[in-house]
Protein backbone atom coordinates (compact mmCIF):
# COMPACT_ATOMS: atom_id res chain seq x y z
CA UNK A 1 0.00 0.00 0.00
CA UNK A 2 1.70 3.31 -1.11
CA UNK A 3 1.45 6.34 1.59
CA UNK A 4 -0.91 9.15 0.63
CA UNK A 5 -0.48 11.67 3.14
CA UNK A 6 -4.13 13.48 4.16
CA UNK A 7 -5.15 16.28 1.91
CA UNK A 8 -5.26 18.63 4.90
CA UNK A 9 -2.27 18.02 7.11
CA UNK A 10 0.29 17.84 4.11
CA UNK A 11 0.67 21.39 3.30
CA UNK A 12 0.65 22.21 7.11
CA UNK A 13 3.45 20.12 8.22
CA UNK A 14 5.59 21.30 5.08
CA UNK A 15 6.73 24.62 6.81
CA UNK A 16 7.52 22.72 10.52
CA UNK A 17 9.30 19.77 8.90
CA UNK A 18 11.17 21.93 7.03
CA UNK A 19 12.26 24.14 9.67
CA UNK A 20 12.99 21.16 11.81
CA UNK A 21 15.23 19.78 8.85
CA UNK A 22 17.34 23.10 8.77
CA UNK A 23 18.25 22.89 12.19
CA UNK A 24 19.39 19.54 11.84
CA UNK A 25 22.75 20.77 11.64
CA UNK A 26 22.85 23.69 13.34
CA UNK A 27 26.34 24.59 12.49
CA UNK A 28 26.12 24.43 8.61
CA UNK A 29 23.00 26.44 8.67
CA UNK A 30 24.20 29.33 10.77
CA UNK A 31 27.23 29.38 8.26
CA UNK A 32 24.81 29.84 5.35
CA UNK A 33 22.83 32.32 7.22
CA UNK A 34 25.33 34.62 7.93
CA UNK A 35 26.67 34.20 4.54
CA UNK A 36 23.30 35.37 3.16
CA UNK A 37 23.26 38.04 5.63
CA UNK A 38 27.04 39.63 5.19
CA UNK A 39 26.67 39.16 1.47
CA UNK A 40 23.56 40.84 1.90
CA UNK A 41 24.69 43.91 3.81
CA UNK A 42 28.37 44.19 1.69
CA UNK A 43 25.89 44.55 -1.37
CA UNK A 44 23.93 46.52 0.08
CA UNK A 45 26.46 48.66 1.81
CA UNK A 46 28.13 49.48 -1.44
CA UNK A 47 25.31 50.11 -3.66
CA UNK A 48 24.17 53.02 -0.80
CA UNK A 49 27.20 54.51 -0.99
CA UNK A 50 27.35 54.64 -4.85
CA UNK A 51 23.87 55.40 -5.01
CA UNK A 52 24.89 58.35 -2.64
CA UNK A 53 28.05 59.81 -4.22
CA UNK A 54 26.66 60.51 -7.24
CA UNK A 55 23.94 63.21 -6.06
CA UNK A 56 26.63 65.32 -4.68
CA UNK A 57 28.85 64.60 -7.54
CA UNK A 58 26.71 65.89 -10.04
CA UNK A 59 25.79 68.84 -8.34
CA UNK A 60 29.48 69.60 -7.68
CA UNK A 61 30.16 69.52 -10.87
CA UNK A 62 27.54 70.97 -12.68
CA UNK A 63 27.36 73.96 -10.13
CA UNK A 64 31.01 74.44 -10.57
CA UNK A 65 30.56 74.67 -14.16
CA UNK A 66 27.98 74.22 -16.88
CA UNK A 67 24.62 73.85 -14.61
CA UNK A 68 21.78 70.91 -15.72
CA UNK A 69 20.89 72.24 -19.05
CA UNK A 70 21.63 74.90 -21.76
CA UNK A 71 20.65 77.05 -24.62
CA UNK A 72 23.69 77.65 -27.13
CA UNK A 73 24.40 78.04 -30.49
CA UNK A 74 24.24 74.96 -32.59
CA UNK A 75 28.26 75.62 -33.80
CA UNK A 76 29.40 76.68 -30.21
CA UNK A 77 30.03 73.69 -28.06
CA UNK A 78 32.17 72.23 -30.95
CA UNK A 79 33.66 75.56 -31.75
CA UNK A 80 34.07 78.18 -28.66
CA UNK A 81 34.10 81.12 -31.25
CA UNK A 82 32.76 84.67 -29.80
CA UNK A 83 30.76 85.08 -32.93
CA UNK A 84 28.92 82.16 -31.74
CA UNK A 85 26.61 83.75 -29.64
CA UNK A 86 22.62 83.84 -28.69
CA UNK A 87 20.69 86.84 -28.97
CA UNK A 88 17.56 88.39 -27.02
CA UNK A 89 19.07 87.65 -23.15
CA UNK A 90 17.59 90.20 -21.36
CA UNK A 91 13.89 89.20 -22.62
CA UNK A 92 14.22 85.58 -22.55
CA UNK A 93 15.79 85.23 -19.32
CA UNK A 94 12.86 87.50 -18.14
CA UNK A 95 10.22 84.37 -20.07
CA UNK A 96 12.08 81.88 -18.82
CA UNK A 97 12.18 83.09 -15.15
CA UNK A 98 8.38 82.15 -14.72
CA UNK A 99 8.81 78.77 -15.86
CA UNK A 100 8.14 76.14 -13.17
CA UNK A 101 10.10 73.46 -14.58
CA UNK A 102 13.31 75.85 -13.58
CA UNK A 103 14.70 76.50 -10.45
CA UNK A 104 17.47 79.03 -11.67
CA UNK A 105 18.27 80.21 -14.95
CA UNK A 106 20.94 82.71 -16.27
CA UNK A 107 23.03 83.76 -19.28
CA UNK A 108 26.94 83.48 -19.51
CA UNK A 109 29.22 84.71 -22.31
CA UNK A 110 32.89 82.89 -22.82
CA UNK A 111 35.69 83.78 -24.95
CA UNK A 112 39.77 83.67 -24.67
CA UNK A 113 41.81 86.74 -24.55
CA UNK A 114 45.14 87.82 -23.18
CA UNK A 115 44.83 89.52 -19.67
CA UNK A 116 47.73 91.81 -18.41
CA UNK A 117 49.31 93.69 -15.52
CA UNK A 118 52.05 95.34 -16.91
CA UNK A 119 54.74 93.59 -17.67
CA UNK A 120 52.97 90.69 -16.78
CA UNK A 121 50.20 88.96 -19.23
CA UNK A 122 48.99 85.41 -19.95
CA UNK A 123 46.33 84.03 -21.77
CA UNK A 124 42.65 83.57 -19.88
CA UNK A 125 39.30 82.09 -20.35
CA UNK A 126 36.98 85.48 -19.63
CA UNK A 127 33.87 84.24 -18.68
CA UNK A 128 31.06 87.00 -18.58
CA UNK A 129 28.26 86.14 -16.07
CA UNK A 130 25.29 88.03 -14.39
CA UNK A 131 26.44 88.12 -10.70
CA UNK A 132 22.75 88.07 -8.56
CA UNK A 133 22.06 85.14 -10.60
CA UNK A 134 25.15 83.85 -10.73
CA UNK A 135 25.20 83.47 -6.36
CA UNK A 136 22.09 81.00 -6.81
CA UNK A 137 23.41 79.63 -10.00
CA UNK A 138 27.30 78.54 -9.44
CA UNK A 139 29.20 77.46 -6.24
CA UNK A 140 32.26 79.66 -7.73
CA UNK A 141 30.95 82.80 -5.72
CA UNK A 142 31.42 80.84 -2.51
CA UNK A 143 35.46 79.91 -3.54
CA UNK A 144 36.46 83.21 -2.38
CA UNK A 145 39.72 83.58 -0.24
CA UNK A 146 39.91 87.33 -0.29
CA UNK A 147 37.98 89.99 -1.08
CA UNK A 148 34.44 89.89 -2.40
CA UNK A 149 31.75 88.27 -5.77
CA UNK A 150 31.62 90.72 -7.94
CA UNK A 151 28.99 93.76 -7.22
CA UNK A 152 28.46 95.50 -10.16
CA UNK A 153 30.18 95.82 -13.66
CA UNK A 154 34.30 96.79 -14.34
CA UNK A 155 34.93 94.42 -11.31
CA UNK A 156 37.08 91.00 -12.07
CA UNK A 157 37.00 88.09 -10.05
CA UNK A 158 40.41 85.89 -10.30
CA UNK A 159 41.75 82.85 -9.44
CA UNK A 160 45.25 82.47 -7.08
CA UNK A 161 46.64 81.22 -9.78
CA UNK A 162 46.24 83.93 -12.09
CA UNK A 163 46.34 86.46 -9.40
CA UNK A 164 49.84 84.93 -8.53
CA UNK A 165 51.34 84.87 -12.43
CA UNK A 166 50.10 88.21 -12.70
CA UNK A 167 51.46 89.42 -9.99
CA UNK A 168 47.84 91.16 -9.14
CA UNK A 169 46.12 91.92 -5.41
CA UNK A 170 42.68 92.67 -4.44
CA UNK A 171 42.32 96.20 -5.89
CA UNK A 172 44.43 96.09 -8.52
CA UNK A 173 43.43 96.89 -11.99
CA UNK A 174 43.42 93.85 -14.78
CA UNK A 175 43.76 94.51 -18.50
CA UNK A 176 41.59 91.99 -20.58
CA UNK A 177 42.15 92.29 -24.60
CA UNK A 178 40.78 90.39 -27.27
CA UNK A 179 38.78 89.80 -30.35
CA UNK A 180 35.49 90.94 -30.80
CA UNK A 181 32.05 89.43 -32.90
CA UNK A 182 33.05 91.34 -35.06
CA UNK A 183 36.53 90.38 -35.66
CA UNK A 184 38.08 94.07 -34.59
CA UNK A 185 39.84 94.52 -31.21
CA UNK A 186 37.83 94.08 -27.40
CA UNK A 187 39.27 95.55 -24.69
CA UNK A 188 38.62 96.64 -20.95
CA UNK A 189 40.01 97.47 -17.57
CA UNK A 190 38.87 96.36 -14.48
CA UNK A 191 39.28 96.07 -10.76
CA UNK A 192 39.99 92.42 -8.77
CA UNK A 193 37.36 92.38 -6.93
CA UNK A 194 37.96 89.31 -5.44
CA UNK A 195 40.15 86.10 -5.10
CA UNK A 196 39.15 82.34 -5.73
CA UNK A 197 40.66 79.26 -5.00
CA UNK A 198 39.02 75.70 -7.45
CA UNK A 199 40.74 73.43 -8.68
CA UNK A 200 44.36 74.62 -9.98
CA UNK A 201 43.17 74.71 -13.95
CA UNK A 202 40.52 77.13 -13.35
CA UNK A 203 42.98 79.14 -10.80
CA UNK A 204 45.58 79.43 -13.37
CA UNK A 205 42.89 80.23 -16.49
CA UNK A 206 39.55 82.15 -15.55
CA UNK A 207 38.32 85.30 -15.05
CA UNK A 208 34.90 86.39 -14.37
CA UNK A 209 33.42 89.51 -14.81
CA UNK A 210 29.92 91.09 -15.13
CA UNK A 211 28.31 90.29 -18.77
CA UNK A 212 27.33 94.13 -19.17
CA UNK A 213 30.98 94.23 -18.97
CA UNK A 214 31.78 91.48 -21.20
CA UNK A 215 29.21 92.77 -23.70
CA UNK A 216 30.33 96.81 -24.17
CA UNK A 217 34.40 95.28 -24.25
CA UNK A 218 33.48 92.79 -27.25
CA UNK A 219 30.60 94.35 -28.53
CA UNK A 220 28.20 91.90 -27.49
CA UNK A 221 24.90 94.07 -26.72
CA UNK A 222 21.88 91.86 -25.68
CA UNK A 223 23.87 88.82 -26.20
CA UNK A 224 25.82 85.90 -24.58
CA UNK A 225 26.86 82.34 -25.71
CA UNK A 226 24.58 79.98 -23.23
CA UNK A 227 21.69 80.22 -21.40
CA UNK A 228 22.06 78.14 -18.41
CA UNK A 229 19.38 76.36 -16.21
CA UNK A 230 19.19 74.43 -12.61
CA UNK A 231 16.33 71.87 -12.34
CA UNK A 232 15.21 70.18 -9.21
CA UNK A 233 16.68 66.75 -10.16
CA UNK A 234 19.38 66.11 -12.38
CA UNK A 235 18.80 63.16 -13.24
CA UNK A 236 15.29 63.58 -14.72
CA UNK A 237 15.52 67.08 -16.52
CA UNK A 238 12.28 65.97 -19.25
CA UNK A 239 10.45 69.16 -18.55
CA UNK A 240 13.46 71.21 -17.84
CA UNK A 241 14.82 69.97 -21.66
CA UNK A 242 11.25 70.91 -23.27
CA UNK A 243 10.92 74.18 -21.23
CA UNK A 244 14.05 75.39 -22.86
CA UNK A 245 14.00 73.98 -26.23
CA UNK A 246 10.81 75.99 -26.81
CA UNK A 247 12.77 79.08 -25.93
CA UNK A 248 15.28 78.51 -28.73
CA UNK A 249 15.45 79.35 -31.96
CA UNK A 250 16.32 78.07 -35.50
CA UNK A 251 20.61 77.77 -35.09
CA UNK A 252 20.52 76.97 -31.34
CA UNK A 253 20.48 73.85 -29.67
CA UNK A 254 19.47 71.87 -26.21
CA UNK A 255 22.37 69.84 -24.12
CA UNK A 256 22.19 68.76 -20.70
CA UNK A 257 24.81 68.16 -18.51
CA UNK A 258 25.64 64.57 -19.69
CA UNK A 259 26.46 66.11 -22.51
CA UNK A 260 28.46 69.11 -21.40
CA UNK A 261 30.52 67.42 -18.81
CA UNK A 262 30.63 63.76 -20.18
CA UNK A 263 33.48 63.18 -17.74
CA UNK A 264 30.81 63.03 -14.95
CA UNK A 265 28.45 60.80 -16.54
CA UNK A 266 30.76 58.50 -18.00
CA UNK A 267 32.85 58.11 -14.82
CA UNK A 268 29.44 57.23 -13.41
CA UNK A 269 28.83 54.86 -15.79
CA UNK A 270 32.40 53.20 -15.15
CA UNK A 271 31.55 53.20 -11.27
CA UNK A 272 28.03 51.59 -11.76
CA UNK A 273 29.46 48.71 -14.36
CA UNK A 274 32.68 48.12 -12.23
CA UNK A 275 29.98 48.21 -8.67
CA UNK A 276 27.82 45.41 -10.79
CA UNK A 277 31.03 42.99 -11.32
CA UNK A 278 32.08 43.45 -7.24
CA UNK A 279 28.09 42.62 -6.39
CA UNK A 280 28.11 40.66 -8.34
CA UNK A 281 30.49 37.72 -7.19
CA UNK A 282 29.56 38.87 -3.87
CA UNK A 283 25.91 37.35 -4.51
CA UNK A 284 27.43 34.30 -6.62
CA UNK A 285 29.75 33.74 -3.52
CA UNK A 286 26.33 33.65 -1.36
CA UNK A 287 24.32 31.47 -3.77
CA UNK A 288 27.43 28.91 -4.33
CA UNK A 289 27.48 28.77 0.13
CA UNK A 290 23.59 27.82 0.06
CA UNK A 291 23.90 25.43 -2.94
CA UNK A 292 27.07 23.92 -0.79
CA UNK A 293 24.35 23.79 2.32
CA UNK A 294 22.15 21.53 -0.12
CA UNK A 295 24.26 19.57 -2.06
CA UNK A 296 25.47 18.12 1.81
CA UNK A 297 22.28 18.06 2.93
CA UNK A 298 21.58 15.76 0.10
CA UNK A 299 24.30 13.69 0.62
CA UNK A 300 23.43 13.54 4.53
CA UNK A 301 20.34 12.71 3.49
CA UNK A 302 20.14 9.73 1.35
CA UNK A 303 18.83 7.40 2.93
CA UNK A 304 16.05 9.25 4.17
CA UNK A 305 14.92 10.48 0.57
CA UNK A 306 14.94 6.60 -0.34
CA UNK A 307 12.96 5.72 2.68
CA UNK A 308 10.19 8.05 1.97
CA UNK A 309 10.22 7.44 -2.03
CA UNK A 310 9.67 3.42 -0.51
CA UNK A 311 6.88 4.20 1.33
CA UNK A 312 5.09 5.77 -1.45
CA UNK A 313 5.98 9.68 -1.41
CA UNK A 314 6.04 11.48 -4.47
CA UNK A 315 9.50 12.99 -5.35
CA UNK A 316 7.76 16.65 -6.19
CA UNK A 317 6.79 16.60 -2.30
CA UNK A 318 10.33 15.94 -1.31
CA UNK A 319 11.01 18.78 -3.93
CA UNK A 320 8.82 21.04 -2.32
CA UNK A 321 10.36 20.20 0.77
CA UNK A 322 13.46 21.20 -0.28
CA UNK A 323 12.50 24.56 -1.59
CA UNK A 324 10.60 25.36 1.68
CA UNK A 325 13.61 24.85 3.12
CA UNK A 326 16.24 26.99 0.95
CA UNK A 327 13.39 29.96 1.55
CA UNK A 328 12.83 29.98 4.86
CA UNK A 329 17.00 29.93 5.25
CA UNK A 330 16.83 32.80 2.73
CA UNK A 331 14.08 34.65 4.91
CA UNK A 332 16.31 33.88 8.24
CA UNK A 333 19.58 35.28 6.12
CA UNK A 334 17.73 38.67 4.82
CA UNK A 335 16.17 39.34 8.25
CA UNK A 336 19.84 39.39 9.51
CA UNK A 337 20.82 41.07 7.06
CA UNK A 338 18.76 43.90 7.08
CA UNK A 339 19.06 44.40 10.64
CA UNK A 340 22.83 44.44 10.55
CA UNK A 341 22.19 46.79 7.12
CA UNK A 342 19.53 49.20 9.28
CA UNK A 343 22.47 49.30 12.07
CA UNK A 344 25.11 50.24 9.92
CA UNK A 345 23.79 52.28 6.72
CA UNK A 346 20.80 53.93 8.66
CA UNK A 347 23.27 56.17 10.90
CA UNK A 348 25.70 56.92 8.15
CA UNK A 349 22.44 58.77 6.33
CA UNK A 350 22.47 61.31 8.95
CA UNK A 351 26.55 61.47 9.82
CA UNK A 352 27.63 60.74 6.26
CA UNK A 353 31.32 59.08 5.10
CA UNK A 354 34.06 62.03 5.49
CA UNK A 355 36.63 61.68 2.81
CA UNK A 356 39.30 63.60 4.39
CA UNK A 357 41.78 63.86 1.80
CA UNK A 358 38.80 65.44 -0.92
CA UNK A 359 39.02 68.96 0.91
CA UNK A 360 42.53 69.65 -0.23
CA UNK A 361 44.39 67.02 -2.49
CA UNK A 362 41.52 65.90 -4.19
CA UNK A 363 39.54 68.92 -4.49
CA UNK A 364 43.16 70.36 -6.24
CA UNK A 365 41.88 68.08 -9.28
CA UNK A 366 38.59 67.51 -8.75
CA UNK A 367 36.06 70.21 -8.16
CA UNK A 368 33.31 67.64 -8.37
CA UNK A 369 35.01 65.51 -5.60
CA UNK A 370 32.12 65.97 -2.29
CA UNK A 371 33.78 66.04 1.28
CA UNK A 372 31.41 63.55 2.66
CA UNK A 373 28.92 60.79 0.94
CA UNK A 374 25.88 60.21 2.46
CA UNK A 375 24.84 56.75 1.72
CA UNK A 376 21.25 56.52 0.01
CA UNK A 377 19.15 54.00 0.86
CA UNK A 378 16.54 54.13 -1.97
CA UNK A 379 14.13 51.12 -2.69
CA UNK A 380 16.58 49.72 -5.44
CA UNK A 381 18.83 49.60 -2.86
CA UNK A 382 16.74 47.56 -0.05
CA UNK A 383 14.99 44.98 -2.69
CA UNK A 384 17.54 44.17 -5.01
CA UNK A 385 20.46 42.14 -3.00
CA UNK A 386 17.78 39.96 -1.33
CA UNK A 387 15.86 38.93 -4.40
CA UNK A 388 18.47 38.17 -6.51
CA UNK A 389 20.10 36.42 -3.69
CA UNK A 390 16.79 34.74 -3.40
CA UNK A 391 16.58 33.94 -7.16
CA UNK A 392 20.17 32.42 -6.95
CA UNK A 393 19.52 29.89 -3.94
CA UNK A 394 16.21 28.97 -5.71
CA UNK A 395 17.91 28.16 -9.15
CA UNK A 396 20.75 26.70 -6.80
CA UNK A 397 18.40 24.28 -5.52
CA UNK A 398 16.75 23.42 -8.18
CA UNK A 399 20.00 22.28 -10.02
CA UNK A 400 20.98 20.37 -7.00
CA UNK A 401 17.48 18.73 -7.56
CA UNK A 402 18.13 17.34 -10.56
CA UNK A 403 19.86 14.51 -9.05
CA UNK A 404 17.09 14.05 -6.26
CA UNK A 405 15.00 13.41 -9.34
CA UNK A 406 17.30 10.44 -10.20
CA UNK A 407 18.04 8.86 -6.93
CA UNK A 408 17.28 5.05 -7.15
CA UNK A 409 15.18 4.10 -4.66
CA UNK A 410 17.17 0.86 -3.94
CA UNK A 411 20.74 2.52 -4.24
CA UNK A 412 19.48 5.24 -1.30
CA UNK A 413 18.40 2.64 0.80
CA UNK A 414 21.26 0.73 0.97
CA UNK A 415 23.85 4.09 1.47
CA UNK A 416 24.83 4.85 5.35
Amino acid sequence: MKYHPAPKTQGSLFIPVAWRNLWRNRRRTLLTVAAIAFGMLIVQLVMSIQSGSYGPMIALGTRMGSGHIQILHKSFHDEPRIEYSIVNIDERLSNLDNAPALDFVSARAETFALVSNDPHSTAALVNGVIPERELALSDMPTKVVKGSYLTGDNQAFIGAGLARNLQLDVGGEIVILGTNADGGIGAAVAEVSGIFEATTELERALIQVSLNTFQEAFDMPDQAHRIVALVDDPMSMGDGFETLDRARVDDEIVMDWTELMPEISEGIEIDIVSNAVLQFVLILIVVLSVMNTFVMTLFERTREYGVLFAIGMKRAFVYRMTMIEVVLLWLVGIVCGGLLTCLLVVPLMFTGIVIPASEDALQSQFAFMPTAIYPDFSWWVVFTAPVVIGIGAVISVSLVAIRLARLDITEALRSE
